[in-house]
């Protein structure tokens, strides 16, 4: 994935307040800075845990050109980007790379992407776990069992969850989440009855709560069919990705720190059945609803189909009656 489509995540003290691609969070920081709520404000990139500043200042226009170019690629050969660093080795490794016909650099640059491509998921779940240690760092390191914590991080160890369990939710959250994601890239998904339900477990955590839309693509079908789903915009309709993605970004545009909690999961064969509930705050507008600022948490039941291991549609019932009596404004009494 590109720089700048990474996914970051926004924190005002300890509550997330937008997460997903750059962009998607850009909007949502401008819209606070304009109401001058931007302090205490710190955005993590999730792959490297980096802590970015940015200058809001301007148009939304001209930030997002300014903090989130497009990339644009001309004519004529890519730039390599190489950098000099120094390297230090064994005398018996520089003999042996001299004797190397493409070169020093060059068969270091091989052997390394190599390493890279024969184990790619041990890679990036390392790269996450180094980047959530910066995380924790910044966000948790006066917190209870924070060196605890972080030991069974880079021990995959499941103790992690008990010992931050008294955490702010939302730091909580965070940490489990791309936790989970480094344990999830370290381990291939065996072929069995549970892998489904891995799948769909996975595209609630990372599509719908965290607004990765890059997943996608190994997650969901190229055909999904909303079979059912009273309410939906697009109930009825089989989407490609690209209208799915669209789907999914409509949610989190008016709920930028939209979270998902899956209360159960069961699998059947290919059919997935799902109870959750989710909550966030309304600071966008939806069809007819315009944003209240509310805090808002609704729950619901959804059926998946499976085809070759992605998720192809699903059959759905939400609780709309409850959620929507949360973010109507109410009806003005009528005179006595």
């Amino acid at each position: 994935m590109a720089e700048n489509s990474s996914i970051h995540a926004a924190f005002v003290g300890h509550r997330r307040v937008a997460s997903g691609p750059l962009r998607e969070v850009l909007t949502v920081l401008k819209q606070r800075f304009d109401k001058g709520e931007a302090d205490s404000l710190l955005v993590f990139e999730l792959n490297t845990g980096r802590q970015i500043d940015f200058n809001l200042r301007g148009s939304i226009d001209e930030v997002l050109e300014r903090e989130a170019p497009s990339v644009v690629r001309g004519p004529g050969r890519p730039r390599l980007g190489v950098v000099s660093r120094e390297v230090t080795l064994l005398p018996r490794h520089w003999d042996w790379l001299e004797q190397q016909n493409s070169g020093i650099s060059a068969a270091i640059r091989r052997l390394v992407e190599q390493a890279i491509k024969s184990q790619p998921g041990r890679e990036r779940a390392r790269r996450l776990r180094a980047g959530l240690s910066r995380f924790l760092s910044a966000m948790a390191g006066d917190r209870a069992n924070y060196e605890e914590a972080c030991r069974a991080l880079f021990a995959g160890d499941v103790r992690l969850e008990r010992l931050i369990e008294d955490w702010p939710k939302d730091i909580r959250d965070y940490t489990l989440h791309v936790a989970g994601e480094a344990a999830t890239a370290e381990t291939e998904v065996s072929p069995g009855t549970d892998a489904g339900a891995r799948t769909v477990t996975e595209l609630y955590r990372v599509v719908w709560s965290f607004g990765d839309y890059g997943a996608i693509e190994r997650l969901v079908a190229p055909q999904y069919t909303i079979h059912s789903d009273p309410g939906d915009a697009w109930e009825g309709e089989t989407l490609d990705r690209g209208t799915y993605a669209k789907r999914v970004q409509y949610s989190r545009n008016a709920f930028p720190d939209l979270a998902f909690v899956l209360d159960e999961v069961l699998q059947a064969g290919e059919r997935i059945a799902v109870r959750w509930h989710a909550e966030g705050t309304h600071d966008g507008d939806l069809r007819g609803l315009p944003a209240t600022g509310k805090r808002v948490t609704f729950s619901g039941q959804t059926f998946y189909e499976l085809k070759s291991g992605q998720v192809a549609g699903h059959w759905q019932v939400v609780d709309r009656l409850g959620f929507s009596s949360q973010v109507r404004p109410p009806r003005a009494r009528a005179s006595q």
